[in-house]
């Protein structure tokens, strides 16, 4: 990686197009979406857009714009996992290890780490963006803003390509292994403050209160969802990738399916921003959701009846939340007044274990690939890792190299 490129002046290469064609028993939306996968790559970025024929029997956007053709419904979806009880488990008494992350900007709303599934965790240090590597340990720096502040970022499937949304309004889409931009995206009209990816589809969140679905196989493509009125800080697509739930500073939650732009169910509960949203990996219809500073609860909503079946106050802000993938269990993550890590089994939420270590409020949480150890970024600069949900006790390598003048101190403390 050139280090010496961080200004972003990338360029975006031309791509041939194939002629449109029009289908008049189509609406010009569809018409619209199937002359894009003609397309045979999203320029500068090869994103793998099969051919119409392989995508229009299958392809969830399609099948949204179809209407007559429906997602699976909540009561429809089951999963069958048999989580084997956890012998002799013993849990960490500090984090595993400990990184500097100096300059993090200290907003609740903010969306600031996000852990890709090729192990590589992206860092946004104010107007500085930087990747660690969980397989090497090396820090590199990615980019440096020269005038704007980074306020979210959001890996791809595949880790190959991140989404990084900033104070002027834009979000740029960075082919990791090229080093460069694939396109820059400007719908909205104040901060982007969170990012979420459904396939190629990516929905971005703005204190422009809008919700917008950019579809990367059109160009300039987007659809808007208009339910909030503030600050849009929590994006979170279910695990079947048909609904998005979304959290707000008016204290909403909002439950959308892409066939529709009005929400199929609003929660009014909170009583403070939601931020914190988590899909149930073994129970689909199951949403977590925690509130901010005054309301300090943490909710399940089952999104089959809409209503919520349990809450819990925390005694703390909430600002994460991850659920365990091996066992019936979700971890919170806290600001003030406490600033903890909070394990909790999930059908009594009754509480397993308090984790302590950061000294201010944490702002984002995150897991690595395979779900047994997460990550949180803490106002008081530090990036703590921790083995929560790992079962097998087995050591952590606690050196780390790094890379000169970067701004994350890669030693273990």
């Amino acid at each position: 990686m050139n280090k010496q490129d961080h200004s972003l002046g990338f360029h975006t290469p031309k791509q041939p197009l194939c002629k449109a064609t029009s289908n008049p028993m189509l609406s010009n939306k569809q018409n619209r979406y199937l002359n894009s996968l003609k397309l045979e790559c999203v320029p500068g970025f090869d994103l793998g857009t099969p051919h119409k024929s392989e995508t229009s029997e299958n392809c969830q956007i399609y099948k949204a714009l179809k209407l007559q053709e429906s997602y699976p419904s909540f009561n429809s979806i089951s999963l069958n996992i048999n989580y084997d009880q956890q012998v002799n488990r013993n849990f960490p008494t500090q984090a595993e290890k400990i990184l500097d992350a100096p300059d993090i900007v200290d907003d609740y709303y903010l969306n600031l780490i996000s852990w890709s599934d090729k192990n590589i965790l992206v860092v946004a240090l104010k107007n500085r963006l930087y990747l660690w590597n969980g397989n090497t340990n090396c820090v590199d720096m990615l980019s440096e803003y020269q005038n704007d502040i980074i306020t979210s970022v959001s890996w791809m499937k595949g880790g190959r390509c991140l989404a990084i949304g900033d104070s002027a309004h834009n979000i740029k889409l960075i082919d990791i292994e090229k080093n460069s931009e694939i396109r820059t995206m400007q719908a909205h009209s104040d901060r982007v403050s969170s990012l979420a990816w459904n396939g190629y589809v990516l929905s971005s969140g703005s204190r422009d209160s809008l919700i917008i679905n950019h579809d990367l196989r059109i160009q300039n493509y987007f659809v808007k969802y208009t339910s909030h009125n503030q600050e849009i800080c929590g994006l979170k697509w279910s695990t079947e990738n048909n609904y998005l739930a979304s959290g707000a500073n008016d204290n909403k939650i909002c439950i959308w399916d892409l066939s529709s732009s009005m929400p199929i169910h609003e929660f009014k509960e909170h009583k403070a921003a939601v931020k914190a949203l988590a899909w149930c990996p073994w129970k689909r219809n199951l949403l977590a959701s925690g509130g901010g500073s005054i309301d300090r609860t943490i909710k399940m909503w089952d999104c089959t009846s809409a209503s919520c079946i349990s809450s819990v106050d925390t005694g703390s802000q909430v600002s994460a939340l991850e659920w365990n993938r091996y066992d019936k269990e979700i971890l919170s993550a806290h600001g003030y007044t406490q600033n903890q890590l909070t394990l909790w089994k999930s059908g009594e939420m009754t509480k397993i274990m308090d984790f302590h270590g950061h000294t201010a409020r944490i702002l984002n949480m995150s897991a690595n690939p395979d779900g047994t150890q997460v990550v949180t970024a803490g106002a008081d600069e530090t990036l703590r890792f921790w083995n929560i949900f790992n079962s097998l006790d087995k050591p952590f390598e606690k050196i780390c190299r790094w890379s000169t003048g970067s701004g994350i101190n890669a030693g273990y403390r």
